[in-house]
C-alpha cells in the first residue's frame, strides 16, 4: 500500500499533525536539545512524502572552527526525518527510532545561517521506513548536507 492509501491521513490532516509537534509544549519541544535548536514547521506534502523544517544556527551549536557542528546537523536531520516517518505510522505505532543514517556534509553552515531540512520518503515497509533528506541554506539556496536514513515503527 502507498503512503497516500493510509486511511485518515491527508493534506489537512499532516499539516495539523506538524503545526501540533512544533508548538512550544508538545513533546517534541519538550525534551532534550531539540527545544533549544527551535524548529520551525515551514511546508509539508503528504502525496509526495515531503517535510520541510527550518533551524536557524545558534552561538552554541559553533565547533571551535566557528561553523554549526556536525552533530547539531545531524540532529536537526534525524528529528525531522523521524518526524516525517512517525507521521505516517503514528497510528500503527506510537514510535519510530532511527535504524541507519548517512550524512554526508558538502558546505560549512555558519551564525546567522537559516537551513531547511527538506526530507522525503522513499518509502514504509510493515516496520521499516525510509527516507532521504537535504539541508539547504535559506540564502542561496545553498546545498550543505544529503542524508539518507532507516527507520523502525515500535509498538510498545
Amino acid at each position: 500500500m502507498h503512503w497516500t492509501e493510509i486511511p485518515g491521513l491527508s493534506q489537512a490532516h499532516m499539516e495539523e499533525f506538524f503545526h501540533a509537534a512544533m508548538l512550544p509544549d508538545s513533546t517534541l519541544k519538550h525534551h532534550g536539545v531539540i527545544p533549544r535548536m527551535d524548529p520551525r514547521f515551514v511546508s509539508c506534502d503528504f502525496a509526495n512524502g515531503r517535510l520541510d523544517v527550518a533551524y536557524d544556527v545558534q552561538a552554541w551549536e559553533l565547533n571551535p572552527e566557528d561553523v554549526i557542528h556536525g552533530g547539531m546537523i545531524s540532529t536537526a536531520l534525524d528529528t525531522t526525518m523521524g518526524m516525517l516517518c512517525h507521521y505516517y505510522t503514528h497510528q500503527s505505532a506510537p514510535t519510530v527510532v532511527t535504524v541507519t543514517m548517512n550524512v554526508s556534509f558538502l558546505k560549512p553552515i555558519v551564525l546567522g545561517d537559516t537551513f531547511h531540512v527538506i526530507c522525503q520518503l522513499d518509502s514504509i515497509g510493515r516496520t521499516l521506513q525510509t527516507v532521504k533528506a537535504e539541508v539547504r541554506l535559506e540564502r542561496d539556496d545553498v546545498l550543505a548536507c544529503i542524508a539518507t536514513a532507516t527507520f523502525m515503527a515500535v509498538s510498545g
